[in-house]
Formats: C-alpha cells, structure tokens, sequence
C-alpha cells in the first residue's frame, strides 16, 4: 500500500477517533405519560418518532390497544402506576396506596403486567406519599424484580425514596430530570422543551416527562423536527441499558462501502478494505 494512502488513513482515523464522540453533547429521552385515556391525542402521540417512549395506565380504557400498536412501532413502553397522592386525591383502579402488603403490591404489579404487556418498566402516576414510603417502595421494587421491569422515578415530590430503593435492590433505575407540561400554556412548553435541551447538553442527558395534550403535542411535533444536531433522540430503554451513542450516519457512510482493490499488482479486491470518498 503506497504511503500517501497509509498518510491519508492516518489522518482520517485521527479525524474519527477525535471528532466522532463529540457529534452528539446529550441525550434527550422523552416519556409520555397518561396514554390510554384520549384517542386523537393518543394517536398525535405515535404518530411521533419511535424513540419517543409511552407510559400506559393499566386501567385505562384503550389501555391494551397502545400496548400492542406501541410494541407493533417498536416503541419503549412503561407501566404508569397509579400512586397515593399526599392530598390523598382519588386514584384509577389499581394503584399503590400506603399501607399495602407485599402480596397486595405484588398482585397489583402482576395484573398491570398482564395488561401492559410489552412494558419493560414502570413509572408512577401521582404518588408523592406513596414514592416517599420506604417500606411501599420496597415492596414495589421487589415485584418490579420478579417481573423484571426497570423503573423510572417521575419525581413527583423531592422527598422521594424510589430510585434509592430500586438501586439497593438491584433494580436499573433513573430519575425524571425536566416536566414540559406542567403549565399546558404554549409558551412554557416551549421554554420547557428548550430548558431539556439545554439540560442535554450540559449534563449529557435529558430525561423528559410530558402528556398528550394539544399544546405539548404541538411543541414536541415542531421541536423535534427542528432538534439540534448536536442531540440525539433516544428511548428510555437505551438509557437504562446504558447503551453508546450512535455515531450519525453521514460519517459512517463518508467512505465507499465497497471492497477496495489493493494499491500494488494484482490489485484485487480485499473484504474490509473500504474505497475513498466518492
């Protein structure tokens, strides 16, 4: 091989190896909470990308139609679990409330299961006293474990327990770190969306909760089409299998994926030896 080809791919290795990992500053994932309630909405909802993850109450009507189309669009699902509320507010069929058993917990968990099939995870639903209940939480953690689900903290409340325990017990678990929708007015959605962004790219990721309503719908539509190239878009299930960033294609395929002839007689090609630039 000549040795301005040996100079040149020198040079591009030193090109990959140094600009490649900083393509991407962070990591948005995005969960959508509440699904199973509102079919338009629902529907906007998957209409967005795949990696887009959906959060379903076992106990909603349309409950086990978006566990299937989600799964058919390979699409992360969790199991939003209805928990007990500090202002002890009236919850969906289902829930945790203070004071359960473990068997009682268990037997909760199996059935959302059973509905949300396709879950790999669960986060909770309301739950400010439930989350910072140690002994709920552990008995929660424990049924997670049996059916080998992952969780997701949606830090209702800052006293929370959860993740805490789930790690104790073993469990993968993360922390929401950014609510776009706790205002429904379109304004603050937008300046939610561009605070995960922002908190993306200063701490390496981004997990973000919103709802299927009309003006998140609208925000996450145009913002996602407009994500800066410096932000991957990523499911929850690869942050909690921690998986690598995903170098961008146009880099992958700078080079000629065809097998490329040696530089010296008889100049045949060789697997693994890729071309130059086109």
């Amino acid at each position: 091989m000549s040795k301005k080809i040996i100079q040149s791919a020198v040079a591009f290795g030193f090109f990959f190896l140094t600009f490649i990992p900083q393509l991407y500053a962070g990591k948005l994932a995005i969960v959508i909470d509440d699904i199973g309630y509102r079919q338009r909405e629902d529907s906007a909802i998957y209409a967005l990308p795949p990696q887009i993850s959906v959060a379903i109450i076992p106990s909603a009507p349309y409950a086990k139609q978006r566990n299937q189309l989600a799964y058919q669009q390979g699409r992360d699902i969790l199991i939003h679990l209805p928990m007990q509320a500090k202002n002890n507010m009236k919850l969906e069929p289902g829930g945790l409330y203070l004071g359960m058993n473990q068997s009682e917990v268990e037997q909760r968990v199996a059935k959302a299961k059973e509905i949300v099939s396709y879950a790999i995870g669960l986060n909770n639903h309301t739950g400010s006293a439930a989350t910072s209940n140690a002994p709920l939480m552990d008995y929660l953690m424990q049924a997670l474990q049996q059916h080998h689900l992952f969780f997701l903290d949606s830090r209702t409340i800052g006293s929370s327990v959860a993740s805490k325990i789930a790690r104790q017990r073993g469990i993968n678990a993360l922390d929401r770190d950014i609510f776009l929708d706790d205002s429904d007015q379109l304004a603050d959605v937008e300046r939610q969306f561009q605070r995960a962004i922002q908190y993306a790219r200063k701490q390496g990721k981004a997990i973000v909760i919103g709802h299927p309503r009309p003006n998140t719908i609208k925000v996450l539509q145009a913002g996602l089409r407009q994500l800066p190239p410096d932000i991957q878009l990523v499911s929850i299930g690869s942050l909690w299998h921690n998986e690598k960033v995903t170098p961008a294609k146009p880099f992958i395929l700078l080079f000629s994926d065809q097998a490329a002839p040696t530089s010296t007689a008889p100049f045949a090609p060789v697997v693994g030896l890729r071309g130059m630039p086109q």
